[in-house]
C-alpha cells in the first residue's frame, strides 16, 4: 500500500517523488490497493501520480471519489473498501480488551470510546477547536452516565501521535481515561486489541478513518466523524451514522451517537468483496 499524500500545495515533496519511482520499479508486477487519493494531491502531483498508475498492472481504490477522479483520467481503476474489513476480532482479543479496561477502572458496557488525532498543515482543520468539541463531548458523556475513554491508535510521529493531544484534554475533563495498546505487555498484534476493545465498548465516536473500519469489521456501528474524503465515503456508502468534523456540535448529536449503541453491521459481504477485488488485482500481476 502507498499513501498519496502531497503535503505542499502547488509542489511536489520528495517523499511523494520517492513513493512514485518505488511505482515504476517493476510497473506490471506492481499493483496499488485500497487507497485513497487526498485532496492534497492535485494538479501537478495528481499528473504525475496518474502517469505511473497507467503502467500498473492493477489500481484498486476505496471511496467514490477517488475512484472517479482516477477513471476520469483514463485508468481503468476498481472501486472497493479498504483492506482492513478483512481483519476479524477475536475471543481472545475481547477478552484482553476487557480485563486492560477494567485495570483502568473502565466498565465496557458503560464506556464511550474516542479516537482523536491533531491536524498539520495538510489539513484545513483547527485543532484547538477540535480540542473544544472533545472536551465538550466528554463532558456529556460524564453528564450521561457514560465513561468516556480516549483511544490511541497511533504513536508516530508529529500528527500521528495521538498521547499529547489526549493528555490535554484529560487535564480539562479529569474524569476521563485513555485506552493506550502501546501501554501494555501483551501478545497480540496491537490492531487486534483494538478491535477487541472496540468489539465490546458500548459506544464509539470514530475520528480516525480505521478506527471505523476496525470497528464495522467487528460488527459495530460507530458515530463516523469523518475530516477526509475517504471517511465521508464510508458515512456515504454505507450508511453508517455521523458527521463532518465542521459540522460536529455534542449538543445536536448525543442522541444519534447514543443510539448506534443498538445497532450491528453486518461486515460479512464487504470482506468478501475486498478478498475477490484483491484477488481480480493479484491475478493480473501473476497473469
Amino acid at each position: 500500500m502507498w499513501v498519496f499524500n502531497n503535503a505542499r500545495e502547488g509542489s511536489i515533496t520528495k517523499a511523494f517523488i520517492r513513493n512514485l519511482l518505488e511505482l515504476r520499479r517493476s510497473p506490471k508486477h506492481t499493483f496499488v490497493f485500497g487507497q485513497s487519493i487526498p485532496r492534497s494531491c492535485h494538479s501537478l502531483s495528481f499528473q504525475a501520480l496518474t502517469l505511473c498508475l497507467r503502467q500498473l498492472a492493477a489500481v484498486c481504490v476505496r471511496d467514490v471519489e477517488s475512484h472517479q477522479r482516477l477513471t476520469a483520467s483514463g485508468i481503468p481503476a476498481i472501486l472497493s473498501f479498504d483492506a482492513a474489513f478483512t481483519l476479524s476480532v477475536s475471543e481472545q482479543a475481547k477478552d484482553l480488551a476487557k480485563q486492560l479496561l477494567k485495570t483502568l477502572e473502565i466498565q465496557p458496557e458503560s464506556a464511550a470510546l474516542i479516537s482523536l488525532r491533531t491536524f498539520d498543515s495538510m489539513y484545513r482543520h483547527d485543532n484547538e477547536q477540535f480540542q473544544r468539541q472533545l472536551v465538550s463531548l466528554s463532558r456529556k458523556f460524564c453528564q450521561q452516565g457514560y465513561q468516556p475513554v480516549l483511544l490511541i491508535q497511533s504513536q508516530a510521529y508529529g500528527a500521528d501521535n495521538d498521547l499529547a493531544m489526549a493528555r490535554e484534554i484529560v487535564q480539562q475533563v479529569p474524569k476521563l481515561k485513555i485506552f493506550n495498546p502501546f501501554a501494555f505487555t501483551h501478545q497480540l498484534p496491537n490492531w487486534e486489541l483494538v478491535m477487541g476493545a472496540l468489539a465490546i465498548c458500548r459506544l464509539i465516536v470514530a475520528i480516525r478513518y480505521h478506527t471505523s473500519v476496525l470497528a464495522l469489521a467487528s460488527g459495530r456501528v460507530p458515530f463516523n466523524l469523518y475530516y477526509s474524503n475517504k471517511g465521508k465515503d464510508l458515512t456515504k456508502r454505507l450508511q453508517i451514522p455521523g458527521c463532518s468534523l465542521e459540522e460536529f456540535n455534542p449538543d445536536i448529536h448525543l442522541d444519534a451517537i447514543a443510539a448506534t449503541s443498538a445497532i450491528n453491521f453486518d461486515h460479512e459481504a464487504i470482506r468478501q468483496q475486498v478478498k475477490k477485488d484483491f484477488q481480480n488485482c493479484y491475478s493480473r500481476v501473476i497473469g
